[in-house]
């Protein structure tokens, strides 16, 4: 399914015209020089939005307010369905459920003022999940 996933993910950016950005949020075997976390964070986070088959692109884009296509290349969708899920964020795709005209009005929807506020307020939501994960954990309530 992964494949299936990113010759989507190709079909789609190859009929728009747009400037793609390659980010790898890996960092033992970086394709794009990205050296640190932050570096990677603040490239996502200076995107109008983001195109992505992986848990990390997509979580960091929502965390910085950054609309994101979310594609889970595991049929069923697995972790970065059940993440985009559990903060509320509506554009994530199973890698066995695509269509061209859903990603199409996905993607138009990414790049709209609605897409960018739900951004924000799944941001807002996953740091209020964190806090409660943390005051349960070690007692924090900062």
């Amino acid at each position: 399914m992964h494949a299936v996933a990113n010759e989507a993910v190709e079909r789609l950016l190859g009929k728009r015209e747009v400037a793609t950005v390659p980010i790898d949020t890996r960092l033992d075997e970086n394709n794009s020089n990205l050296r640190s976390p932050r570096e990677v964070e603040s490239l996502i986070a200076r995107m109008d939005l983001v195109v992505t088959t992986r848990l990390h692109g997509t979580v960091l884009s929502l965390k910085n307010g950054v609309p994101v296509l979310a594609i889970d290349p595991i049929a069923g969708g697995a972790k970065i369905k059940r993440q985009a899920e559990t903060i509320g964020w509506p554009i994530v795709f199973a890698a066995d459920h695509l269509s061209e005209t859903a990603l199409d009005a996905a993607f138009d929807f990414c790049l709209s003022e609605e897409a960018k506020l739900e951004a924000h307020s799944c941001a807002t939501r996953a740091n209020a999940l964190l806090h409660n994960v943390r005051e349960i954990l070690v007692g924090d309530s900062k």
